[in-house]
């Protein structure tokens, strides 16, 4: 009852990890979908000629934490104008051949954590006599993916921590049950690896199962939930997601951490346990 207890308390905790995992994961990569859809915009002066405009952005593009560079020309930007206000074309009639527009890059980060250090290096440059950055919602996701880390690595360690307590708890009894064969066979000349190892296997075994357990619900609950919350991606594609990670991605990686978590912390918290209450 006791080794049943284990595995199941093991394929729980590995649940919520595996879980907890995949969420961090997903959210991670919905930040990262909503900060490619945010660009550092730099407006160019309007004495440039083609040759400064090709330079300038190959200067931009050297930028460590620049991922890329497009320019959106001020033709383009006073016909996206155009097209986004019907009905007053009389108005930009009106302009005739003079475009009060400027010529600007769109440029893409890396790292939205060093956005202000970007700026720094862009508004350095020659020709840009503005930047303009998102940096409330850059603070907001980096803070939000620090956030997450913190909170995910908590949990991981507490729940391992209880998986072990339980399993170095189970082997403590196992160890008390058998304490009459332990003593006659330290008697006849056992060592003390010999006395361990079956505990030791016991544990490993233990975890291993549980580990399978949790692999198989995980298999079919995520894919089951991926598929219910996936069912209209209008929304996500909306918000800049165009979709979530797919487990059959990542199975041979999902089945690793599993099995190996599992094993892991079924071995080590039966050696714990010996350790402390064996007295060989």
């Amino acid at each position: 009852m006791m080794t049943f207890a284990s595995i199941c308390v093991i394929s729980v905790s590995l649940l919520l990890i595996g879980f907890s995992t995949l969420f961090v994961m997903n959210v991670n990569k919905l930040i990262g979908g909503i900060e490619d859809t945010n660009e550092i915009e730099a407006f160019l002066n309007d004495d440039m000629t083609q040759a400064d405009i090709d330079e300038l952005g190959e200067k931009l593009l050297s930028i460590d934490n620049v991922e890329s560079v497009t320019l959106y020309s001020k033709e383009e930007a006073l016909q996206s104008y155009i097209e986004s206000m019907s009905g007053f074309e009389e108005v930009f009639e009106s302009l005739g051949n003079d475009n009060p527009l400027p010529n600007t890059y769109r440029i893409k980060v890396v790292d939205t954590s060093k956005l202000s250090q970007t700026v720094a290096e862009i508004n350095s440059l020659n020709y840009i006599y503005k930047v303009k950055a998102p940096y409330d919602l850059a603070n907001m996701l980096t803070q939000l993916k620090r956030t997450i880390s913190i909170i995910s690595t908590v949990l991981f360690i507490a729940l391992v921590v209880v998986c072990m307590i339980i399993i170095s708890n189970t082997t403590k009894a196992s160890v008390l049950l058998r304490k009459k064969e332990i003593n006659i066979m330290k008697y006849v000349g056992a060592t003390n690896i010999f006395i361990r190892v079956p505990f030791f296997i016991e544990g490993f075994t233990t975890g291993l199962i549980g580990g399978m357990l949790a692999l198989v619900i995980t298999w079919f609950g995520y894919n089951s939930l991926l598929e219910a919350i996936t069912m209209d991606m209008s929304l996500w594609n909306i918000i800049g997601v165009g979709g979530f990670i797919n487990l059959s991605d990542i199975l041979l990686k999902v089945i690793v951490f599993y099995l190996a978590i599992g094993c892991i912390i079924g071995a080590f918290g039966s050696v714990l346990s010996t350790r402390k209450h064996i007295k060989v």
